[in-house]
């Protein structure tokens, strides 16, 4: 069977502003192609997470939590796409598939939420969206728009064996060093575009999007490969252990 991976959904607001709880189709076929079952990992709280703010968030009841880790038991890999909008459902959820070592991706708002896991008081700066194309335009999302430098001591330059590469990028905010994570890939003009974490078997984020380059980009190809090979290998410890 293949390896199972779970997906945050994401928050947003449509034109007849209604709020959605959703997952890019992009993402979902990039898990299946790359031999994944996704399993969508939605909050169950009845509220609105779009129009609310953080602070005014309902945190995840028991029940909830329950359900939650209910789900997560059937995981092998987790994927935390890209979106606008943290919760405390995400940050549950990020502690939970930690606890279990189970192979992490974040890609955008999801390196973004990893990065300020169990960071007080964080801060997202602005980008020069002259470099990082901050607005989506779906002509060009799968197409390079400026360069990051790879850390050669980091297993991103052990997947793709390039110091070098050229990503997709739309993302109007920065992060700040984290102490729990390497820093993995910069941009031109210093800015985080990828990271991992320390002393944990695969825990990585990166600003842009490989699941939108599958089909364009070698290095993309590498990095999801990489990461559902590395779910596979949690699937089958934990098959071992319950044998």
């Amino acid at each position: 069977m293949k390896p199972v991976i779970g997906i945050l959904t994401r928050y947003d607001v449509n034109e007849r502003g209604r709020c959605l709880n959703y997952v890019f189709d992009s993402t979902r076929t990039a898990i299946l192609k790359m031999g994944g079952n996704p399993l969508l990992l939605c909050p169950m709280q009845n509220m609105e997470y779009y129009d609310t703010k953080y602070e005014d968030y309902i945190l995840p009841t028991e029940e909830e939590k329950s359900l939650a880790t209910y789900w997560l038991d059937m995981c092998d890999g987790l994927f935390i796409p890209g979106g606008s909008k943290i919760s405390p459902y995400d940050y549950f959820i990020l502690e939970e598939t930690l606890k279990r070592k189970i192979p992490i991706l974040g890609v955008c708002l999801g390196m973004q939420l990893l990065a300020n896991y169990k960071v007080d008081n964080f801060f997202l700066k602005d980008v020069d969206d002259n470099i990082h194309n901050t607005s989506w335009v779906r002509e060009t999302e799968d197409k390079p728009v400026h360069n990051v430098i790879i850390n050669k001591d980091s297993m991103l330059y052990n997947i793709i064996s390039e110091d070098k590469i050229g990503v997709n990028s739309f993302h109007s905010k920065e992060v700040a060093k984290n102490e729990r994570f390497k820093i993995t890939a910069l941009a031109e003009d210093g800015v985080i575009e990828g990271i991992e974490l320390k002393d944990y078997p695969f825990c990585m984020g990166v600003q842009w999007h490989p699941e939108l380059m599958l089909d364009t980009d070698i290095n993309s190809l590498k990095i999801f490969k990489y990461f559902i090979e590395e779910a596979s290998k949690h699937k089958n410890r934990k098959e071992v252990i319950y044998e």
